[in-house]
């Protein structure tokens, strides 16, 4: 009875919060600042519960109130340079660049020493500076690259198959272990997880983006990627969100807890639901990039 309740409360969570994300993340409303609001909220909430599990370790303190300051700028730096030229404020805004990031990253690293140096203890110094840095660039920033993803053009098509494929390579690893799983991997952040999981997550996901890059050429006439590349960027976001999951599992199992939060109803933290994405989203933002999109 437990497992069934479990699992409706999962699809029931889903159920009420997909569509607000979805709208917040594909509408053009409101020069897009749904977009930027849903970041922030994700962004922060995953960012806060990492700080807690850091928290639990003794004599390591985040610095939580900088760094949740750093993480807002940064987002908001990330929308004012992807939109400023879009909407009427363009000319305050045109030359927000990748410097203001820059500034944004040494500045609070300074505030953060002094603030360590002039009035708290030495003694665990390096893992509070090290875990409220951490917590900033590889959860907040990463996340945020949403924002600049939206901005390329065709920015919604990449962000849905981007969510498609990391979906269903989460789902098929999980019923693939469960029907299939015969050898462990071995992987001490995930130890019971199974080498037939990843490969039925990863066999879906190269299949997926094929077949969606073939919907997106058939229904909408645009081509994305050639077959053989959108196989490639199938295994491609298939294994940066297998490793994102073990970077929050190995994280979770060093501070001693289950689940990053518990902020979303029968699906744990928000750290929990989007760690995959955490890692996928700069990964294929920066190959797009590189693509020349």
């Amino acid at each position: 009875m437990t497992l069934i309740n479990e699992t409706f409360t999962r699809i029931l969570s889903a159920l009420i919060l997909l569509p607000v994300y979805l709208f917040c993340i594909f509408s053009e409303y409101f020069f897009n600042i749904p977009l930027l609001l849903i970041t922030l909220v994700i962004s922060l909430s995953a960012l806060y519960e990492f700080y807690q599990i850091a928290s639990l370790k003794e004599k390591t303190k985040p610095f939580i109130v900088i760094g949740t300051i750093s993480a807002v700028a940064i987002s908001v730096f990330f929308y004012l340079h992807s939109f400023a030229n879009v909407y009427a404020f363009g000319k305050l805004f045109s030359t927000f660049d990748a410097r203001f990031i820059l500034a944004v990253a040494f500045l609070t690293v300074l505030l953060i020493a002094i603030v360590q140096v002039f009035s708290r203890p030495l003694e665990g110094a390096i893992g509070s500076v090290s875990t409220t840095v951490f917590g900033i660039v590889f959860i907040a920033m990463s996340f945020s690259y949403m924002i600049l993803m939206k901005a390329l053009p065709d920015g919604v098509f990449y962000i849905f198959a981007l969510h498609a494929v990391v979906m269903l390579n989460d789902s098929a690893a999980y019923f693939g272990g469960v029907l299939l799983g015969r050898h462990k991997a071995n992987i001490p952040a995930s130890p019971n997880k199974s080498i037939e999981g990843y490969f039925s997550g990863i066999l879906v996901s190269i299949i997926a983006m094929i077949v969606l890059n073939e919907v997106y050429i058939t229904f909408w006439d645009k081509k994305l990627f050639s077959i053989v590349e959108a196989g490639f960027v199938g295994l491609f976001l298939a294994v940066a969100g297998n490793i994102g999951d073990l970077i929050e599992s190995a994280v979770k199992r060093d501070g001693g807890v289950k689940d990053s939060g518990r902020i979303i109803p029968g699906h744990g933290g928000m750290w929990d639901v989007f760690d995959a994405l955490i890692i996928s989203l700069p990964l294929f933002y920066f190959y797009l990039k590189i693509k020349g999109v």
